[in-house]
């Protein structure tokens, strides 16, 4: 049954007689209570699971009712539900005439367009642990066979706001589609069906699922049944597939110019789900299978600017990824790559082409068939692509014109005369096993070098070497040996949180509405704490806030067994809409030490809204100097958990610090914090931080008309005083795929104020920072701390400090605050942008196993009180040819202990400036030198 409705006066205060409903009953379980005010069967809107029935206006109507609230799920009962017209829409296009540049508008259909802030929700059956049947909530799609535009696209113009406002000459889709996925939507927990497709005789559709611009459109727990092309983000942001399924007969998911971080996260593509999935006309496993094989591509991505790739497995396609070049100008895309399994493909990834700072590729599997190639490298390769801990099934093979790839820890089967076969540029092997006793590696006529250390048949290396001048280096003993990357990481909490009882109550409370800049002006803090107390009194349950702003000018505390909840069940940005949390609130006579503004009792929650402190920037102050308040969110015990929660505007964002919150799951907070994103300790243990993403804009862009947000640009305050993310004392943490943009310090480890201990081992998954001062800082360390972090990117840009650096391991040298056995271990990093010092290590032992140096520092490795270990890695940028001083790829001051060089190329000769003879060590430096 529905949650019940409390009053029909939105703005209403909470009738006296209120009852506790319960959420929306579903055949299948989910991870969350649904709840929806708007049911696409309900005879308002009118949809039938009925054949012949055409859905197509029932569930627009729906939509944008949803809409028209401010946004909200638009839920969908199990059934089938038939889709049979279309509607028509134009895209703006900037294209030339002659020499003049003209605005023209192009026509393409679509079925369904969901507009910002509304989600479509089914009942689904996860397909895997249904013996492949397709169940549930089914979108029959009976429109758009043989659409001559189904991928349609025109040559155009834009100017890059990446690339300094540069011309570009590219192309825009106007393809068909069935359903828009705009900025800020989502499609989940539902299945989409092509009943017409016929494997004897396969015919294209419109792209299944499209967003054409925009942030935010979330696809999750969706099978894509028999697609022809599934998923397509076009010129946009922060997209998000995550836990879906499909069967694509062209192409599953195609990525065109993200400027910022898009998730791909759990999915599988493979022929099975069409075969599998006991739908009426489904194909053979064989002939589906021969079909993807033959036409299919799995992943193609083109510009991304630094894509976030986990747990992605394809099957029995012809080319299981494509990574290159945005059709039209050079832009290419970097990425980071975690547990990706590709089997049976003919290809198991195809790379075309890669920006400077490269791939990062870990914990991960490429099998390709008999006669087929696990990795391609085309021709306009020349940068970099790292392997850690990957496992190849058949040839690695490169045309590639330069660059540098490099292998650490990897194995190498089943390939049939080689096993690399590389004609061009610069290859690192480093611990790497094969498994043949021949045909390791042939090197073509431009192999610049090959570099290897301990890699190998049983230690033995044979190399077929036909280059003209390829310098080759093999080295191998037990000084070279170190502990490889780490395998079988958890990456997701077993059980997402929700609370136990699945009571529902509706707060129906004053609030602002409407496409309009009006703030709420009533303070309901009094209201939504009674409404909250009556939930805990039912027995637990959700209390849901319907679309609007909420003027909440006083704490509130969410008891245990409680969650509140706004109208967004996935990802959102501020300029998305929906529920808002407004606030006045600084902590009052206590300032920014007084009490947090929504505080979690042990086992509470608090999903699907958007939070703005009002006054962050007023009343004598600015976004030069903004108001210092306490932290919006805190944790006050175990089992707390955030989810889906963006901050338009704030000072600090989440205490997981002044508590033990033993269990607490944080999942996609995003936002903007002047001073403080999230901070973890108190003795934690078995916490999960994921998918964070802090970014000053945020702040600036907001919804249509505004709707009462607070327009402030952070970025140049943040960059020199926000710590986006502290750990302390904490135990078995996952740290993972979380990303900050502007921050002084973008990841801080140090000792806990409350419990007075150092960070302990953790291990860190695919952390971006960006834009920072110091993108990672350790600054209390002791000797049972071990850090370890896999596909990092750390960037830093030109801020106001004098100076930047990548990595800083301690305060100063020699700092009594890190152990000199502390332990920062970074596998498979890329680091750019404007460092002054590329590394600084003062004290503990430092190593990089395989790291990107795009941009080195003056010096990369500045070791003034700690042991560094660099191994597998490539400093791409060139130094003076009278290097001296500074200038210099390693600098070991008196005060170091001593720095190792093994098995990394350069782009220059390797220079170090070393004031202990004989401490800088390894395979790289002469024997005269050592």
């Amino acid at each position: 049954m529905m949650c019940l409705f409390l009053t029909n006066n939105s703005h209403a205060q909470i009738a006296a007689d209120k009852k506790v409903g319960t959420s929306i009953k579903t055949i299948y379980p989910t991870k969350d209570w649904v709840v929806s005010d708007f049911v696409v069967t309900n005879p308002k809107f009118g949809a039938k699971a009925k054949p012949g029935f055409d859905n197509r206006a029932a569930f627009q109507a729906a939509i944008n009712a949803a809409y028209q609230n401010g946004g909200g799920v638009v839920y969908i009962p199990a059934g089938n539900y038939e889709f049979r017209s279309t509607q028509t829409a134009a895209k703006k296009v900037r294209v030339r005439k002659g020499t003049e540049e003209i605005m023209k508008d192009f026509d393409y259909q679509y079925v369904l367009n969901i507009p910002p802030s509304v989600q479509i929700r089914g009942d689904w059956a996860d397909p895997e642990l249904s013996k492949g049947k397709v169940l549930g909530t089914i979108l029959e799609v009976r429109v758009g066979k043989n659409a001559p535009n189904y991928n349609g696209t025109v040559e155009s113009w834009w100017n890059d706001s990446q690339a300094g406002g540069a011309l570009r000459t590219t192309y825009t889709s106007i393809a068909d589609r069935f359903i828009d996925v705009n900025s800020g939507t989502g499609v989940t927990n539902l299945s989409i069906w092509y009943p017409e497709q016929d494997i004897n005789d396969i015919k294209p559709y419109p792209w299944t699922l499209f967003q054409p611009n925009g942030d935010c459109a979330t696809i999750e727990n969706v099978t894509l049944v028999n697609s022809y092309n599934g998923f397509y983000s076009a010129p946009s942001e922060l997209h998000y597939v995550l836990n879906s399924y499909m069967t694509a007969l062209s192409t599953g998911i195609e990525i065109h110019v993200c400027t910022d971080i898009g998730r791909i996260e759990n999915v599988k593509i493979d022929p099975k789900y069409w075969a599998n999935s006991g739908l009426p006309g489904s194909p053979s496993l064989a002939r589906a299978t021969a079909y993807t094989k033959a036409n299919g591509t799995g992943f193609n991505m083109h510009r991304s600017d630094w894509e976030y790739v986990s747990n992605l497995y394809v099957t029995d396609y012809k080319t299981g990824m494509w990574v290159g070049r945005e059709p039209g100008f050079s832009d290419a895309p970097n990425a980071q790559f975690y547990e990706i399994h590709i089997k049976n493909c003919e290809t198991g990834i195809y790379v075309q082409a890669v920006n400077p700072y490269g791939l990062l590729i870990s914990n991960s599997t490429f099998g390709a068939e008999k006669d087929g190639k696990a990795v391609y490298f085309d021709k306009d390769f020349k940068t970099s692509v790292q392997f850690n801990g990957v496992d190849f099934t058949g040839p690695v093979v490169s045309d590639g014109s330069d660059g540098a790839i490099s292998f650490e820890s990897c194995t190498f089967s089943n390939y049939s005369q080689y096993a690399l076969k590389i004609n061009n540029g610069n290859v690192l092997l480093t611990q790497s096993e094969f498994k043949k006793t021949t045909g390791h590696v042939f090197l073509g006529a431009d192999v610049n070098a090959l570099k290897s250390v301990n890699s190998g048949y049983n230690g033995r290396l044979e190399i077929k070497n036909e280059s003209k001048s390829a310098k080759v280096e093999i080295n191998n003993g037990k000084e070279y040996s170190f502990d490889p990357i780490p395998k079988n990481i958890i990456t997701n909490i077993k059980v997402h949180p929700k609370p136990a009882s699945n009571n529902v109550l509706k707060a129906d409370l004053p609030r602002a509405t409407g496409f309009n800049n009006e703030q709420p002006t009533e303070d309901v803090s009094a209201q939504l704490q009674k409404a909250l107390n009556e939930v805990k009194a039912a027995g637990g349950g959700t209390l849901y806030l319907p679309g609007g702003r909420y003027l909440v000018n006083n704490p509130i505390k969410i008891p245990s067994g409680v969650e509140l909840r706004g109208t967004w069940d996935v990802q959102h940005h501020t300029q998305n809409g929906g529920v808002g949390i407004f606030t006045n609130y600084d902590g009052g006579a206590a300032g920014e030490k007084g009490a947090s503004l929504i505080q979690l009792a042990e086992g509470a929650g608090i999903r699907g809204l958007t939070i703005a402190q009002l006054n962050i920037a007023t009343d004598g102050y600015s976004t030069n100097n903004p108001r210092k308040t306490p932290f919006l969110i805190q944790g006050q015990g175990p089992d707390v958990y955030i989810v889906n929660v963006t901050i338009g505007a704030g000072d600090k964002g989440i205490d997981l610090a002044s508590y033990n919150t033993s269990g607490h799951y944080v999942d996609y907070f995003a936002g903007v914090l002047a001073r403080a994103g999230i901070w973890v300790g108190g003795g934690a243990q078995g916490g999960f931080i994921r998918n964070m993403q802090l970014n000053p804009h945020y702040g600036s862009r907001l919804p249509q008309s505004g709707q009462g947000y607070p327009r402030v640009a952070l970025t140049r305050f943040v960059q020199s005083n926000c710590s986006a993310l502290k750990f302390a004392d904490i135990k078995n943490q996952t740290i993972f795929n979380n990303f900050v943009y502007g921050s002084f310090y973008g990841m801080h480890f140090l000792k806990d104020a409350i419990t007075g201990k150092d960070p302990g081992k953790m291990t860190v998954i695919g952390h971006g920072s960006d834009g920072c001062s110091f993108s990672l800082f350790v600054e209390d360390a002791d000797q049972n701390t071990k850090i370890i972090a896999i596909n990092s990117e750390l960037v830093v840009t030109k801020t106001a400090e004098p100076v930047r650096s990548y990595v800083l391991m301690g305060g100063e040298a020699n700092t009594s605050k890190v152990h000199p056995d502390a332990q920062l271990i970074l596998y498979n990093s890329a680091f750019w942008g404007s460092p002054t010092i590329g590394a600084i290590i003062n004290s503990g032992t430092m190593r990089f196993q395989q790291a990107n140096f795009t941009r080195s520092g003056a010096p990369s490795i500045d070791n003034r009180g700690g042991k560094a270990y660099v191994y597998s890695s490539y400093f791409a940028q060139r130094m003076p040819g009278q290097a001296t001083g500074d200038d210099v790829y390693v600098k070991l001051h008196e005060t170091g202990v001593s720095t190792e060089l093994t098995n990394n190329y350069y782009a220059s000769p390797v220079k170090e400036n070393n004031a202990k003879p004989g401490k800088i060590f390894g395979s790289d430096i002469a024997p005269d030198k050592k």
